[in-house]
């Protein structure tokens, strides 16, 4: 039997989001909010995960909302958002995320892999969100931009960085299975997407890999993608030794670099034979003119005591740049990183300390 958020049945589960929601819909209500609330992620589209817990099955992913407003920015409902996942973060004991915008910012769903995936599939917490099922109709997943392979690639391989600051220590290892997991993921759905292959079910994606042509260097990657869907569903905290788990972070290290090359070389129309000649790349996004870059880096400076390089080319390909030398992939290896992104304090051929560099600059322009 299947419920409506998970695979699988799960009743005490499904009754406390259904209170959550109703909780939720009310105080909106009550906010005298105009536009819809609507539940997108795993359990929006009936895929949520159900980890085992020492009482019983527990929620595993985050909740992920998206709020559609013609005022976003309106600092009351900025408000309201921040109380609401807040207060329901602390009550579901998962991460309750609200994102703000307005309709017209979906565009084209076909495009973007996040838009694609909430019109595929939501949950309609309050509000009229009908125009969703409206562009359902000419939704077509083989349309995606390449650029969303990139983004997906690079947000794993951030995840997988931090994974690697967190090898070995006690509080760290159910940090690091998770995130292998969703690497593990994102290896075959990037493929997939690569080749106009994505669905935006697990499952159908998983038996669409069984089928397609592989890249050259990635033996293991249905393997891996299947580990990472069966995750997904059915997580797990324990297992792996730190032996085992540092031996499969360098194995999905190496086939990171692979895809995330050639996700570039797609999205960029160009050949890509190594990081070196990646970073020598004048401008890996056209976010924002060389003026405004520039304005940027002063921003940064003046704010923030620092900026990422090169200069003109928007911040985040700094960190796009940066990354492959911290997941030890370039020649000069972690201290090749100052390339892009200030130097850290401490040593700087250890990776605790570019953790935090890395970190901060990330939530800034992720």
């Amino acid at each position: 039997m299947t419920g409506r958020y998970f695979e699988g049945s799960h009743p005490e589960l499904e009754s406390r989001l259904e209170r959550h929601f109703s909780k939720v819909k009310t105080s909106f209500e009550a906010q005298g909010c105009r536009g819809a609330l609507v539940l997108g992620g795993g359990y929006g589209r009936g895929e949520g995960g159900v980890m085992a817990g020492s009482h019983g099955p527990e929620f595993s992913n985050d909740l992920d909302y998206f709020l559609f407003d013609d005022s976003p920015d309106d600092p009351s409902l900025v408000a309201w958002c921040r109380e609401i996942e807040r207060l329901e973060s602390i009550e579901l004991g998962i991460d309750v995320e609200i994102k703000s915008l307005r309709a017209e910012s979906i565009g084209d769903p076909s495009r973007s892999m996040m838009f694609a995936d909430l019109v595929a599939g939501h949950v309609v917490v309050a509000g009229d969100a009908s125009f969703l099922q409206q562009l359902r109709g000419d939704l077509d997943f083989s349309k995606i931009e390449p650029e969303e392979a990139t983004r997906l690639l690079w947000n794993r391989g951030s995840g997988l960085f931090f994974s690697r600051c967190r090898m070995g220590q006690a509080d760290g290892l159910k940090f690091v299975i998770r995130n292998h997991a969703k690497v593990k993921l994102a290896l075959g759905d990037g493929w997939l997407c690569l080749n106009g292959l994505y669905s935006s079910k697990c499952r159908e994606r998983a038996e669409r890999l069984l089928t397609c042509d592989l890249p050259s260097g990635i033996p293991l990657l249905r393997q891996w993608h299947a580990e990472g869907v069966n995750f997904k569903f059915h997580p797990y905290a324990t297992g792996p030794t730190w032996q085992e788990l540092e031996a499969e972070s360098q194995a999905l290290i190496q086939a990171w670099g692979i895809l995330y090359r050639a996700a570039e070389e797609k999205r960029l129309n160009r050949p890509i034979p190594n990081f070196a000649t990646y970073h020598k790349i004048p401008r890996l996004l056209r976010q924002g003119s060389y003026v405004k870059n520039l304005v940027l880096a002063l921003r940064d400076r003046l704010k923030r005591g620092a900026y990422i390089r090169p200069l003109g080319d928007y911040p985040r390909a700094g960190l796009m740049r940066a990354l492959p030398c911290l997941l030890g992939l370039t020649p000069g290896g972690l201290a090749e990183a100052a390339t892009f992104l200030p130097s850290p304090p401490g040593d700087s051929t250890q990776p605790g300390p570019w953790e935090t560099v890395y970190s901060k600059w990330w939530a800034y322009y992720a």
